[in-house]
């Protein structure tokens, strides 16, 4: 579980970043401006807490590169999770948008007679659902209902995801069982070596994903003073649960908080009060990822009637064998994930954090590396092959953590060249849209323009101390505008530097406000004589 810090978030409106250090993007106050702005727009960026922050922005015909509104664009911004487009597109282009990633089980010696005398072992192999999410159907669902469980410990509203986050390890168990072994007298282990494990802002990046790495508290209210119900999902027998939690007013916010006991860290202690009249979820993060598969793989092979002597919860690492000496001869299952388009999409449209760092990972393995920042190179290539100089591009991970930045006019040139590439389509769909999915699915929903803006969204912010008002370094979104008879017009718009009184209302506005900008410049455009 993550402690340190304070994970910032924004809703249906915005995305989620996760703020480790101050803007240092160039900037300046005197740049020139080009076209002059719709009122709708104005009224906007003119209204409080704008009045000392500045609002960067471009718009581009791509066809004739015509220049329609343009004010610092040549100087650079935070990134935030704008970086997403950079790092899904170059997974596109270098990996495919058709790849499939294979999780396999082997042996470690020959099953006889129904028993392996040897271990079991798992081999992660950077898969983000392992069976969850509808990948039996080739799927990466997200929740449309409410906030992805992603999000569950910084906003609220979040949901639980869709399918079965133990599909994956109950087909593997069938396999097992289908190929004979109805005993293991050796251990179930887990092997995570395919990258050094990430840390980042946002958390751990391991190669093995079980329901995300995240344990669901699902709080059950009772009526107002009384103790709520919590539910531990998936149940497993890792953890345990020490819960008080209180039922508050319905409406009152949900306090929900999780930490591991100081003492006994597979002890989950869940705190705090949740409104009466409907559910509320949380999530407790999980760090030793090895431990977790390896307990609900444990589990799994049980459910399906293969015996595991092995009593440990704990992943015994030092029985791995050579990562060099698995032989297919032994390989008794495997999993095939969704096509990377269903995961760079869900990506994309959530803005999920350790989605995108694990596709940093891939491209590091194809690369030849196990450690996840040699992606970066191949990031930073490909930008170079678009045309993006390098001094107006600079991006420190997957998600888009600080100092990641860039000049608008480097993502308009990154995104028209995307529109030229065979997997613009795919990239494109992937995108969040305004009124109707992902992060812009709450924003703009009875506007004109609903539907006729796509873009990424990108914030980092941070909470002032004492005060608890919050400091928005970055709130942008980039993509495109649909204005109607085919024609589409790349955009970039931000804010930096708007002070809010409060997180929750803050992240709330300034996402909204951002996507009603973009909004009104693609109805300006569409009527445009």
């Amino acid at each position: 579980m993550m402690t340190a810090g304070k994970r910032l978030a924004v809703t249906a409106a915005c995305m989620l970043l996760l703020v480790a250090c101050a803007n240092d993007a160039t900037t300046s106050d005197n740049d020139e401006t080009a076209g002059a702005l719709p009122s709708e727009a104005v009224e906007i960026m003119e209204s409080a807490p704008y009045t000392t922050a500045r609002w960067p922005y471009l718009v581009v015909d791509p066809e004739t590169d015509e220049v329609i509104y343009s004010s610092e664009a040549d100087k650079r911004m935070l990134l935030a999770s704008q970086t997403k487009h950079f790092v899904v597109g170059t997974v596109y282009e270098d990996l495919g948008v058709d790849r499939t990633i294979t999780t396999p089980v082997y042996a470690t010696v020959a099953p006889s007679g129904g028993t392996l005398a040897g271990d079991l072992v798992l081999v992660g192999s950077g898969d983000l659902a392992l069976g969850g999410r509808g990948a039996a159907e080739g799927e990466f669902n997200f929740a449309t209902d409410g906030i992805d469980h992603v999000y569950a410990d910084a906003l609220p509203g979040a949901v639980l995801a869709p399918g079965d986050p133990l599909a994956g390890l109950n087909d593997l168990a069938r396999q097992v069982a289908s190929a004979g072994v109805d005993r293991i007298d050796g251990d179930v282990v887990v092997d995570t070596r395919l990258w050094d494990t990430y840390s980042t802002v946002e958390g751990l990046v391991p190669s093995i994903f079980v329901n995300d790495n995240l344990v669901d508290i699902q709080a059950s209210p009772g009526s107002p003073g009384t103790s709520a119900t919590i539910e531990m999902l998936p149940g497993n027998g890792l953890f345990a649960l020490d819960s008080q939690v209180t039922t508050g007013d319905a409406d009152s916010d949900s306090t929900l908080t999780v930490e591991a006991d100081a003492v006994d860290s597979n002890l989950i202690r869940v705190r705090g009060s949740v409104p009466a009249g409907k559910t509320s979820l949380t999530v407790f993060r999980i760090t030793d990822a090895e431990s977790w598969a390896r307990q609900l793989f444990v589990e799994a092979l049980q459910r399906n009637g293969v015996a595991v002597s092995s009593t440990s919860r704990v992943n015994n690492v030092a029985s791995l064998p050579a990562s060099d000496s698995y032989q297919d001869a032994l390989r008794i299952a495997s999993l095939e994930s969704a096509p990377l388009r269903q995961s760079g999409s869900m990506i994309l449209a959530t803005s999920y954090n350790t989605g995108a760092n694990t596709f940093l990972c891939l491209l590091a393995v194809e690369s030849g590396s196990s450690n996840c920042k040699d992606g970066l190179p191949t990031v930073r290539a490909l930008a170079d092959e678009a045309g993006v100089p390098a001094a107006d591009l600079v991006i420190m991970d997957g998600q888009g953590g600080d100092p990641s930045s860039a000049t608008p006019q480097a993502i308009v040139t990154w995104l028209k060249w995307v529109s030229d590439q065979s997997w613009a389509d795919t990239f494109w769909a992937g995108q969040p849209i305004l009124g109707e999915r992902g992060s812009l699915v709450g924003v703009g929903v009875d506007s004109a323009a609903k539907g006729a803006v796509v873009g990424k969204t990108g914030t980092s912010a941070d909470v002032e101390p004492v005060s608890g008002r919050l400091v928005v370094n970055l709130q942008a979104l980039s993509g495109y505008l649909d204005v109607g008879d085919g024609r589409r017009l790349l955009f970039v718009v931000g804010v930096m530097g708007a002070v809010f009184p409060d997180l929750p209302r803050g992240v709330f506005q300034v996402g909204g406000d951002v996507g009603m900008v973009a909004a009104a410049l693609q109805q300006a455009q569409l009527n445009s004589p």
